[in-house]
């Protein structure tokens, strides 16, 4: 608790594992320091946000304001007769703190603004930011391809043009796969039947890359999310009610690191209003269950879909009362889910339940349970609606600490009511529920 500075500020984030904190002054204006307390940022109207990727610290400052625009791109309101002559633009910068080389410049239209710190580590040496790929060196960043339009396993990448999409792998120029094309229809042949499958993995908006892609030459196929394997051609197991369900399915993935794919139809009826499975692997065999794997399947707002509530928590684990909400489950949680329940009085709770060892690692008797660090296993718990927030320690079964906050933030920081309209902030160490506060 001893000063690194004797500048004062009105607002101020906790130091980057590299060693960088954004700060505030009475003007409103933000700055970046070091943890020696020197300013690396100069103060500005611009906001700025830091994010540590392969430990080189990069930065976003944004600032807003109102561009006059010429006459040919007024806004006119023909209605009232107002005219609006300007637009709102947001004035943008991206680049590394360590060495201030500056990746990124632009004035773009609000609602244009698409650009974050959403750096990816390819491997020690390389990152993925912006559809292009990196080299650093010297903690400076060199492109060194671009055009990049999503980032695969194992240092591969898909790459756009006006012919289709490419694959590649990092390191080597020449194409794994090349000019291969969405498929409008999925084929697969049964003994002497050919099957069309037509309304697979179709989506309210198009993604950027087709879940399902076609090598020209092969005429193989690969699935989303990794395009690592070849989607067999023909079925050499199945039943004939296997066969049935086959020909209505709508979602066909690869489940990595396996033999198989997922295929999946949805089931209409408002009591389920879910997906029902089969799989089949590389040589064509269909099954109707196979072993755990680490792989989930998430809709567009992150809620788990495969593998399903029965699967994770099987029928003879709960009381039959019980209706379930979203499932969810993080990056680190491995085999544990957030599983929402309403019972026969229509109570909502939450709780955590091992889909391994088919126990409540935390017993559904919260209103709400919040993931801070799930490889650490540190969770917010919340007994009651509008209740306070405990820090619990799930390895050793403990609560951290012996305060209760309106809230916790996975960085730290916390909030308590001083009075009906007024909450203090101030962080805390997660691990230990140390509180840094001036007393």
């Amino acid at each position: 608790m001893k000063p690194l500075t004797n500048q004062a500020f009105k607002n101020a984030s906790v130091f980057t594992p590299t060693g960088f904190a954004v700060v505030e002054n009475e003007k409103g204006e933000y700055a970046a320091i070091n943890d020696h307390g020197k300013i690396v940022l100069d103060f500005s109207s611009s906001n700025i946000d830091l994010n540590v990727i392969n430990g080189l610290t990069f930065y976003k400052k944004a600032v807003e304001y109102e561009k006059k625009m010429p006459a040919w791109k007024w806004e006119w309101n023909i209605l009232g007769g107002d005219i609006k002559k300007e637009q709102t633009y947001h004035k943008i910068e991206i680049g590394v703190v360590e060495t201030q080389q500056v990746l990124l410049d632009k004035d773009i239209p609000y609602l244009e603004d698409n650009y974050s710190l959403n750096f990816i580590s390819v491997d020690e040496n390389h990152v993925f930011w912006n559809e292009s790929l990196y080299e650093i060196k010297n903690n400076r960043l060199n492109q060194i391809d671009k055009n990049i339009v999503q980032l695969l396993e194992n240092k591969r990448f898909i790459k756009a043009s006006n012919e289709g999409f490419s694959m590649y792998e990092l390191n080597q120029k020449k194409a794994i796969h090349k000019e291969m094309k969405g498929p409008e229809t999925l084929s697969i042949q049964f003994g002497k039947e050919t099957m069309l499958l037509q309304e697979v993995n179709k989506e309210r908006y198009d993604p950027e890359v087709p879940k399902l892609l076609t090598d020209y030459k092969t005429n193989d196929v690969y699935a989303f999310p990794q395009y690592e394997k070849v989607f067999p051609k023909e079925i050499t197991k199945a039943t004939a009610s296997q066969i049935d369900f086959i020909k209505k399915v709508s979602l066909v993935y690869s489940i990595t690191h396996s033999p198989y794919f997922l295929l999946g139809v949805f089931n209409y009826d408002h009591d389920v209003w879910a997906y029902d499975w089969l799989y089949i692997d590389t040589e064509g065999n269909v099954t109707d269950s196979i072993g755990p794997y680490n792989f989930k399947v998430l809709d567009q707002i992150g809620n788990v879909v495969w593998p399903d509530r029965k699967m994770i928590l099987p029928d003879q684990f709960i009381n039959k009362n019980w209706k379930f909400g979203k499932i969810n489950s993080y990056e680190g949680m491995n085999d544990s889910y957030l599983i929402r329940i309403e019972d026969q009085k229509q109570l909502r709770t939450i709780g955590l339940w091992n889909s391994i060892t088919k126990a409540w690692e935390i017993k559904p008797e919260y209103h709400d349970v919040s993931v801070l660090d799930a490889e650490k296993q540190i969770y917010a718990l919340q007994k009651e609606k509008d209740g306070l927030y405990i820090l619990y320690n799930h390895k050793n079964k403990k609560q951290i600490g012996s305060k209760a906050y309106q809230s916790i933030n996975s960085d730290g920081l916390v909030s308590v009511k001083l009075d009906p309209a007024k909450n203090m902030y101030y962080y805390i160490d997660i691990e230990s529920g140390k509180e840094y506060k001036e007393h």
